[in-house]
């Protein structure tokens, strides 16, 4: 009994390990297929290449690795069908249909061709996504179990239509957020020259959203508008906080007290970040080009970390939160005995 329980065990787990395997490498299909099709196209500078699709990849696998899919003949089927489907739109955006997508923006008023284009990869993206995960999860599951990845996406999708229907500072909503960044950044800066006793030559201003360092070098002005302040950073990573969160057993009062702190602390990573970018700019030994090559992957080096820092925070107090608790009950029920 005890040998055919074990071989049950190591059954069930070859098969949710074939599974999972599956299900990653068909929700992965579109991302290794336009790498194959334009593997130059995959910086991460956030409104020119499909470096966002990387962060898909982690992201997918992080959640699908933790999960118990159970896959049908018919199911296999159907994700087989939709993968071509959407496999056929990164086929097609060299053989015209990037034509008529810039046409379709035209005719909307898309003033960034650039985040125009990129938003419909993530749109495709998102929906495939989300209807491969409904089908293995199912309607009421799939959220909870993949929703970082979908979420992730959507967020995207959000911020290129709004970078490409109102870019620069025309989104007065957003943009009235940077002169307050660049404030901060110019406070922390000069902290940072005041107590490393740095020359006095190095020093830095605002002028609303324009940003200048100066250095013995001569200055560095860099005008700053909403998505280069790390705004859609900010909006993204809170939508992936979101769904981890979903995946964990913490009461709703507690899980947006844990979600709304992560977007302010996420604030501050992202001060941090504008900090970095402006330290960097300060060096004698770097130039533009090294800069925007910085600048194009300092977001993701400092979220991504930062988000999955933050959640196993989460999970520790939570852990403190129950243990604790669980502590002072069996202190409650305890009962003294008294010596005859």
């Amino acid at each position: 009994m005890k040998f055919n329980l074990v071989k049950i065990y190591c059954t069930g787990l070859i098969s949710t390990r074939y599974n999972q395997s599956v299900i990653i490498i068909i929700l992965l299909w579109p991302v290794l297929l336009s790498y194959v099709l334009f593997p130059d196209t995959f910086g991460f500078s956030w409104n020119e290449g499909r470096g966002g699709f990387l962060i898909v990849m982690i992201l997918t696998l992080i959640e699908i690795v933790g999960s118990h899919p159970a896959i049908t003949g018919r199911k296999i089927s159907l994700l087989i069908t939709f993968a071509i489907l959407t496999g056929s739109y990164f086929f097609s955006l060299s053989l015209g249909t990037s034509y008529l997508l810039l046409d379709m923006g035209r005719s909307v008023g898309a003033l960034i061709s650039e985040s125009w284009m990129l938003m419909w990869d993530y749109i495709i993206l998102a929906i495939y996504f989300g209807i491969t995960l409904v089908l293995i999860f199912g309607t009421k599951e799939w959220l909870r179990i993949g929703g970082a990845a979908t979420l992730f996406l959507v967020g995207y999708v959000t911020i290129l239509l709004l970078d490409s229907l109102f870019p620069y500072d025309t989104l007065g909503i957003l943009q009235y957020l940077v002169p307050t960044y660049l404030h901060f950044n110019v406070e922390i800066l000069n902290s940072i020259i005041h107590f490393l006793n740095l020359e006095t030559g190095f020093t830095s201003q605002t002028f609303g959203n324009t940003l200048v360092l100066y250095s013995p070098d001569g200055p560095f002005v860099m005008k700053v508008y909403w998505p280069s302040a790390g705004i859609h950073s900010i909006v993204i990573f809170g939508l992936v906080m979101f769904a981890f969160l979903l995946k964990t057993v913490i009461p709703l009062k507690r899980t947006l007290i844990y979600l709304f702190s992560g977007i302010i602390l996420t604030c501050i990573v992202n001060c941090i970040r504008i900090t970095l970018l402006s330290l960097y700019a300060l060096n004698p030994n770097s130039d533009l080009g090294s800069w925007e090559q910085f600048h194009s992957v300092i977001g993701e080096m400092v979220f991504i970390p930062w988000v999955l820092f933050y959640l196993a925070v989460v999970i520790y107090l939570e852990n403190r939160y129950y243990k604790t608790r669980s502590d002072l009950n069996l202190h409650g029920n305890s009962c003294s005995s008294k010596g005859t």
